[in-house]
This record gives C-alpha cells, sequence and structure tokens, in this order.
C-alpha cells in the first residue's frame, strides 16, 4: 500500500503540472494587452517580451530537468534570495523606440506591483534613471535627453494617454504571435528611395536546441524587378554575408542617420575567417596595443561610381584610413592593412584572392551565417616584431587576452546562427533562420539565461579587478 501511495503521488504530479500549465496559459499568466495602449503612435520600432512564455518554460525545466536547470542556472556560489523589486512578473515587456523633438528616443513599458519597491530598484542599481508611474504599468526612459524637464513631461502625457496611441497605426494584438517568447514590429518612420522594405514583423520562438527566427516584411512597390543575390555563402568562412539589399543604408530603421554616406550597391559580399593580433610596444599609442590583421573580404557592386568616388576621397581626408593608389593598398592607423580594387563597377578589400561562387536561387536577396565558436578559434594572437612589447608587457598582455577569449568561449553556447530574406511573392518578403545551441540536450531558454548569467558574473569580476595599465 505505502508503494502505491509513493507511484500514486509521481502520477498526480505528472498530471497535475500539465494543467497547471493550462492554466496559466489561458488564465492566470496571459499578459495584459492594454500595455499597448502606452506606446506612443510615432514609434517605429516596437519588441515585446512575452514573460508568459518564459516562466511556463522555467517552470517545468526546474520541475522535470532539475539538474539540469541547477547546473546552468543556479551556481550556489553566487546564489542570493530572489528579491523582490516591484515589477510584475506576470506582465509583458514592451521596449520601442519613439521619434520626438528630432530624437531617437528608447523606452521600457512593464508592470509593476510596487512603486517605491522598482524606484529603490532604480536608484540602488540604475541611479539617474527616469521613469514615469501610472496606474498599472510603469514608463523607463533609456535614451538620454538634452531636457529632462521637456521629457518628463512628455512621458507624463504619454502614461496619462495624452498621446496618441500606437493602436492607431497597427493592432498589434494581431500582428504578434503570443506563442513567440519575443516578437518585434518594425515600421520605418522617413521612407525614401534607398528603402526597399517597409513595416514588418520578426518573432523570436525558443526551442529545445535552437531559438527559431521568422517573419515577413512587405518590400516596396515594384520591388521583384530588383536582383536577387548574385553569390552564395562562403561556407568554409565562420561569417559569411550577402546581399542585394542596400541594408546598410536602411540601418536607420534602427538609427536616424545610416551609415555616413555609404553609396548605393546592386550586391553586396562580406566573409570573415579570422583575425591575427600582433602585440606591440605601448609607445606606438594605439587605443589597444595590437595591430590587427583582419583575415576578411568586403565586396560592392557600385551603383554609381561619382558617389563612392566621393565617399572614398571623404574617408581618406577624415583619415579613417590611407591608400597607396600605386599598390592599391589601403591602411588603418592600427596597422591593419587590404588590398583595394576601385573602379567604376566595384569597390572591394581583400587580403586573399577573391572566390565568388554565383547563386542561382532566385528568391534569395538576403543571406548570413555565422560559426561562433569558430570566430574565436580564429583569433591568433602573437608578437609584432618590428615594434615589440617588453617582456613584461608580453607576460602579462598575452596572458589576460587568451584567459579573456578562453572565458568567452566557455560561455559561448550558440553554435551557429543563420538568416535569410527570400521573395515569396510581389507584397511578402518571408525572414527565415535560427539561433543553433551547442548543447542539444538541454533548451535555448535555459542556455540563453545561462549565458547572460555568465556573461553578467564575468563583466562583474573584470570591473572589480580591472587589468592595471602597467600590465600591458
Amino acid at each position: 500500500m505505502q508503494k502505491f501511495k509513493k507511484y500514486a503521488v509521481v502520477l498526480l504530479m505528472l498530471t497535475f503540472f500539465p494543467l497547471v500549465a493550462f492554466i496559466a496559459t489561458h488564465f492566470v499568466l496571459e499578459s495584459d494587452k492594454t500595455i499597448y495602449d502606452y506606446i506612443p503612435q510615432e514609434s517605429d520600432i516596437v519588441i515585446e517580451i512575452n514573460t508568459r512564455n518564459f516562466i511556463r518554460e522555467i517552470m517545468y525545466q526546474r520541475i522535470y530537468n532539475e539538474n539540469y536547470f541547477h547546473e546552468k542556472i543556479v551556481r550556489e556560489e553566487h546564489a542570493e534570495p530572489i528579491e523582490d523589486i516591484g515589477l510584475d512578473i506576470f506582465s509583458s515587456i514592451v521596449i520601442f523606440r519613439e521619434q520626438w523633438a528630432e530624437s531617437n528616443m528608447w523606452m521600457v513599458l512593464a508592470g509593476y506591483t510596487d512603486e517605491t519597491l522598482f524606484k529603490n530598484f532604480l536608484e540602488e542599481q540604475i541611479p539617474g534613471t527616469h521613469a514615469c508611474f501610472g496606474d498599472d504599468f510603469v514608463l523607463v526612459q533609456l535614451t538620454p535627453f538634452s531636457d529632462q524637464a521637456v521629457m518628463d513631461d512628455h512621458m507624463k502625457k504619454i502614461m496619462s494617454g495624452e498621446v496618441k496611441s500606437f493602436r492607431h497605426r497597427v493592432n498589434l494584438c494581431e500582428v504578434f504571435d503570443r506563442n513567440k517568447e519575443i516578437n518585434c514590429y518594425i515600421t520605418p518612420q522617413n521612407t525614401n528611395e534607398k528603402n526597399q522594405l517597409l513595416d514588418g514583423v520578426v518573432s523570436l520562438d525558443f526551442l529545445n536546441d535552437q531559438i527559431k527566427i521568422s517573419g515577413e516584411f512587405t518590400p516596396v512597390s515594384g520591388f521583384a524587378e530588383n536582383t536577387p543575390v548574385a553569390y552564395r555563402l562562403n561556407s568554409e568562412a565562420p561569417f559569411s554575408l550577402r546581399s542585394s539589399l542596400n541594408i546598410l543604408n536602411s540601418v536607420h530603421w534602427f538609427n536616424m542617420d545610416h551609415i555616413k554616406g555609404l553609396p548605393e550597391y546592386s550586391q553586396m559580399a562580406l566573409d570573415y575567417h579570422g583575425v591575427h593580433l600582433f602585440m606591440v610596444h605601448e609607445d606606438l599609442g594605439y587605443t589597444i596595443p595590437f595591430k590587427q590583421y583582419p583575415d576578411m573580404l568586403a565586396h560592392f557592386e557600385i551603383e554609381n561610381y561619382n558617389d563612392w568616388n566621393t565617399f572614398f576621397n571623404k574617408m581618406r581626408t577624415d583619415g579613417t584610413f590611407k591608400a597607396d593608389t600605386v599598390s592599391h593598398i589601403l591602411s588603418t592607423n592600427l596597422g591593419t592593412y587590404f588590398n583595394y580594387t576601385f573602379n567604376e563597377q566595384i569597390f572591394e578589400l581583400t587580403r586573399k584572392e577573391v572566390n565568388l561562387e554565383p547563386n542561382d536561387d532566385k528568391t534569395l536577396y538576403f543571406a548570413f551565417h555565422m560559426n561562433v565558436i569558430e570566430i574565436l578559434d580564429n583569433i591568433k594572437l602573437g608578437i609584432d616584431q618590428e615594434n615589440p612589447p617588453s617582456e613584461n608587457q608580453q607576460r602579462f598582455g598575452l596572458g589576460i587576452v587568451e584567459g579573456q577569449i578562453e572565458e568567452v568561449k566557455v560561455m559561448a553556447n550558440v553554435e551557429d546562427i543563420e538568416f535569410e530574406l527570400r521573395l515569396q511573392d510581389e507584397t511578402n518578403m518571408v525572414a527565415d533562420g535560427g539561433i543553433f545551441m551547442k548543447n542539444k540536450d538541454g533548451h535555448s531558454m535555459i542556455e540563453s539565461m545561462s549565458f547572460g548569467t555568465a556573461a553578467v558574473l564575468f563583466i562583474a569580476e573584470f570591473i572589480a579587478n580591472p587589468v592595471e595599465e602597467t600590465e600591458f
């Protein structure tokens, strides 16, 4: 009878948890979507983190994979009691960027349970941070502003409903998938001839051994006439990117100013194999005491030679690099140099022979892959023979850098990252990709939390015990 009771308890637990998960999903942990009311209409990027999904998966891993959970998350030597900081853990967290007063203002919205506790947390952990409390949600300012009094007044208007809501532009309840852990909506404010994609959604779905990336974008009218990617990804390069989209000219999706004056191109190919770092004497005055020799290729098929010539000459005038027009060698003040080619068709930087293989996929417009461990493995350290550092600098400097690289390798839970954009039809560009974990027997959410915890501890240790300048 006792044995039966023991197994009955186990059986009860196994049947109880799915019931808890169902209740949590459909009743208790369904985040309050009135938080969307406080996103200003003039926002162009909105990112929602569905804490409900994270809590559900963490509950499951904590109960059914206890040893794995404790190994990855609960490090006894750093374990501290969970402190109530006054935030509502069942509320979604929304990060948005508002175009306001000719500035890009990043802010965070979250539910709160105790205003005093959260204020104390901000004052202790992030002094100087400005927050505005509504009835149920708090708005936290991330971007500094020149006139804080004006900014404080604007935040009060947002939380009081005086600023028109993003709901008037887009119903996020319809476009965000509540089953995905992270959703991001992008709608560029200032569409111009360089923008090839309009609004779209990207979602992250935390699965067992990967974080699945998916999404859709609306291309501009007539986009189908654009040329797809001309070259295959380089499978031998730890990082390889191909694009026929002017992605670098569309960085104003994420920053008001795109890369300074970068002219348009029809094809871009980037390959990165690794970097050699040669330690130099401190008297050279480098920002970091290493000459850097990256093994990479940057290939642009240009649209307008005059624009690129202006861009090239401005970079030379500004001192960004020096160009030997006879030997066709471009160099920087960090000792880096490349062979370069610049004519009416291409602008190219390379250290080796260029080998671009043609791509036959007529639907592909952007693709990249990155192998994180290979990139770290391909950081090679040495001593510059022309300007060698002192023996003390060599002994301490190289040892410290090698140790930090090894620590990053240990923390790096990610194996590969892949992403691509394909034209499905004239009105739809599909995004697809994944962040693949090294640990195939774990869960991507726990692996991500483990990496985040390890990274914070690593940074905290580095701050607490900084390297003395004399050691270099």
